[in-house]
Parts: structure tokens; sequence; C-alpha cells
């Protein structure tokens, strides 16, 4: 399955082992890189003073090998393209723009990437003898169009999140690395006229697998208002496929796209999962966003 084919050949390049505190971290290799998950990470006592700087972290350990440093420093420029960019009308600059073409320029090099296009290329999407000028053109296309209102993109939706990930905001991005790399979210929220406090923090995974290839996030919050009142509130963060490169991602998601479905069954290291993909609603049909969905998850 050309998923798994992905998958596999990421975690030989750029890819790090998504490993379990107190299940699979003993298998930690510092040559291949690695990223430890707390399913547990519920900080005690979340309401006590100075929790607002206790930062929640589900990631707990997180070790990117030097020779794999650079695919992580691409994707950063492209982060920072967008962090004053949330909820407005974008103009992408020159300068910006050589900086998606340096990642996809490096990307399509890339294992996973090739794959991604023998895909297309199987199937119609791309005609066979293109040149990379014409593949890099077809994925600028499909990533980073500006769509609903030249607001966003499918890179943005997928890498950043709707809001671009700005501090102490429970985003919906679905790449693990932004998560990682931006500040909180924090025990205690400060809002205008209250104060949210995170209860619980739920990490599930694949059923049976002792790796973390694909978790999901969900926090249940109490926000109490001035006037005392509390509301218990419920937030998904969604799916990651944890420890996959950019340029994995990036793969993953081109192929998802392609496939034309909205939701797509999945064997990963033998359990099954969904990949769902989400287009716009208007006659383009753009490509909105996609996320894996576990069928039967669990915590440890």
């Amino acid at each position: 399955m050309i998923f798994q084919q992905i998958w596999e050949a990421d975690m030989k390049e750029n890819g790090i082992f998504p490993l379990i505190k107190g299940l699979s971290d003993n298998q930690k290799n510092s040559e291949q890189g690695y990223v430890i998950v707390d399913m547990d990470p519920t900080p005690d006592q979340v309401t006590t003073p100075g929790s607002e700087k206790n930062e929640i972290s589900v990631f707990k350990e997180t070790h990117i090998p030097q020779n794999k440093q650079k695919s992580y420093d691409l994707f950063i420029k492209l982060h920072d393209n967008y962090e004053w960019l949330k909820g407005k009308k974008e103009n992408i600059t020159p300068e910006e723009q050589a900086e998606v073409n340096e990642f996809l320029q490096f990307a399509i090099g890339t294992k996973p990437m090739r794959l991604a296009r023998e895909y297309a290329q199987s199937n119609g999407h791309l005609a066979d003898g293109s040149s990379d000028e014409e593949w890099m053109d077809m994925l600028k296309t499909l990533w980073f169009k500006l769509i609903l209102g030249k607001s966003t993109s499918y890179f943005e939706h997928v890498f950043l999140g709707e809001q671009g990930g700005r501090r102490r905001k429970l985003g919906g991005h679905h790449f693990w690395y932004h998560y990682l790399i931006n500040d909180g979210p924090y025990v205690q929220l400060r809002k205008e006229d209250s104060i949210v406090f995170i209860k619980h923090v739920e990490v599930n995974k694949i059923e049976a697998s002792k790796l973390a290839e694909v978790i999901t996030i969900k926090y249940t919050l109490e926000e109490k208002k001035e006037s005392g009142e509390k509301t218990k509130l419920f937030k998904d963060i969604g799916g990651f496929f944890v420890g996959t490169s950019a340029e994995g991602l990036l793969a993953l998601g081109t192929v998802a796209f392609l496939d034309g479905r909205q939701h797509i069954p999945v064997d990963l290291n033998g359990e099954k999962l969904d990949i769902t993909v989400f287009r716009t609603t208007d006659g383009a049909k753009d490509a909105r966003t996609f996320f894996p969905v576990i069928k039967e998850a669990v915590r440890v």
C-alpha cells in the first residue's frame, strides 16, 4: 500500500521514530532520531497559583539528528512566513515564493515524494516523462494555491492550522513538529472575562502498536467566568502522523488528495486507520485539509 511505503521511506530518510513513554522509549536511537510521546500528560494541581506558566507536553523528548535537520529548518522558514498573516488575505512576496521553491526542490528529491510522483504518474494525474518543474508546479497549485477568499491554503491548514498556531491557541494543525515548536498549550488560559483550566488531556494511539505512528489529542477544559459560572468544554486537536518529516507529510497528503475519496482505509504497520480528506465546497474542489483517523483507539 502506498501510504505504508511512504511512511517506511520517510523513516529511512528524514522522519524520526515515534516512541511511547514507558512502552517503547527503550528503543531510542540517536542516529535514527526519535520523538517520545507521553500518553498521559495531564498535569497535577491544574488550578494552583502559577499554573499559567505550566506548559503541557505531549512530546516529552525529541532528538533530530544533524543529517536530518535541513528538512525541519526548511519547514521553519515557511512557518515563519505565516506568523503575521493569521485570518488575513495573503500576498506572497518574492522572497516567500523563493522559500516555497527551496522547500519543494528539496522535497521532490526525497524518497517519499518520489513515491508520490510515481503514484501521480501511474494514476494519470501527471504525465509520464514530466519535468521536475512540471511536478513542482502541480505541487504548488495543490499545496500553496490560496483558497477561501485567498485567506489560507492546503499547506497552511495541514501544517500550521487555520489560525497559524498562535501562542496559547489550541490549534487545529496536523503536523506534529509544528505542535512541538509552538509554545503551549498551557494549563491555565486567560481570556477577556474568564479563565480556562485544562482539566484533562487524553492521548490515543493505534490499538496494538507499541509505536505512536498516529495519535489523537483531546482536551477537557473548564471555563470559569468572573461571575463564578463554570462551563466544561472539549477540544479535539485531531490526528497526527507522529515523527514524519515535512516532505513525508507532504507525500501522504498529495497521494490522499489524488486518491479522490473522502475516507481512505489504510493499513499502517498492521493497524487499520482512515485518512480523511476535505475539499472546498465550491466548484474548484480544492484541497482543504487531510488527517489520519484512528478506527480503534486505545490509551496506554
